[in-house]
């Protein structure tokens, strides 16, 4: 089946039934697979664990009461999901414009992209895609794409390097990759989500933002906001097991909240949202065999076992 080959831990999966062909790898979403590697490099912040004892943010408690509000996690299933494409040789290349025209050059102005040709972006506003070339070890990523009449255009994006650190370009608020921390169908499968998270809130600091944020969209003025590029990190002491009715999808997104934290890298339109891989057999009617076998009802599933009250903020995403 589909995999992304990254730089560094490999998930290792038992998947029943036979795969795709290679042909038909190579055009349809990345999806459970044999095996998924976690992309970007070993020292990336989004690969590193969280640092014994870490330094706390003074605000924490104020933060995380306004962002865990509503005692739910928002799953960004579908609509909001992330499309993720593997290119190969083969995948043909087309032209993408930017409809932006004052943010500078078109980081897609240097030639044709790997497109495949049966690619979707996500059904929401941010019309989201990720197509990852493993020959150029590059990931095109795109915020409010569409095909056109010749070629694609996106509103913006960013070619960010399988290799590198996770964070540059202008595809997400903080300059964070578009595939960075997004959790994968094969990682739900696996019951392991070797990395930190990503997430959204709609309580994002105005102009102030910290490392490993390159930028911010937040608009918030409130004294309880949270910067973007923050490291959040789940209550390592809590049991995630022994949490009575715990799905094996909480369960996983809990351990990696545990191990790795989340990073904040946008805005959002409600109290608290976590970015997903879209799964191919998505719906508007539900997010995928794999995911609701793992728990996850629905798309926007608010995953209300995890006790989101128990987050905190850490001061410094490294120490």
């Amino acid at each position: 089946m589909v995999r992304l080959v990254g730089i560094a831990v490999t998930v290792v999966l038992a998947v029943a039934g036979p795969g795709p062909t290679t042909a038909q790898a190579s055009t349809t979403p990345a999806t459970v697979a044999a095996t998924v590697s976690r992309p970007f490099a070993d020292t990336s912040p989004l690969n590193v664990p969280v640092v014994g004892a870490p330094m706390i943010d003074p605000n924490s408690p104020a933060m995380v009461a306004r962002a865990a509000r509503a005692g739910l996690g928002y799953a960004n299933l579908v609509e909001f999901g992330i499309p993720v494409y593997e290119a190969t040789p083969s995948t043909p290349r087309q032209s993408v414009r930017c409809t932006i025209t004052d943010w500078g050059p078109c980081p897609f102005g240097g030639g044709p992209r790997p497109i495949p040709v049966d690619a979707k972006p996500s059904a929401g506003s941010d019309g989201a895609m990720v197509v990852v070339d493993r020959t150029t070890g590059t990931i095109d990523e795109y915020w409010q794409a569409a095909p056109a009449s010749t070629g694609w255009t996106t509103s913006w994006g960013a070619i960010n390097s399988m290799s590198g650190s996770g964070w540059g370009g202008g595809s997400t608020g903080a300059g964070a990759s578009r595939l960075a921390g997004v959790v994968r169908v094969a990682e739900i499968q696996a019951g392991v989500i070797p990395h930190a998270l990503v997430v959204q809130t709609d309580t994002v600091c105005a102009t102030t933002f910290r490392p490993p944020a390159l930028k911010t969209d937040g608009d918030s003025t409130r004294s309880d906001c949270i910067p973007e590029g923050a490291r959040l990190q789940l209550d390592p002491a809590i049991d995630v097991a022994a949490i009575p009715g715990i799905t094996p999808g909480e369960r996983a997104v809990a351990r990696a909240l545990q191990v790795y934290g989340a990073y904040l890298i946008d805005r959002a339109g409600t109290s608290l949202a976590v970015s997903f891989e879209v799964a191919p057999d998505a719906s508007a009617t539900g997010p995928g065999s794999v995911y609701t076998s793992a728990g996850f009802g629905w798309d926007y599933d608010g995953m209300p076992h995890i006790p989101w009250n128990r987050l905190r903020v850490l001061q410094a995403w490294d120490r």
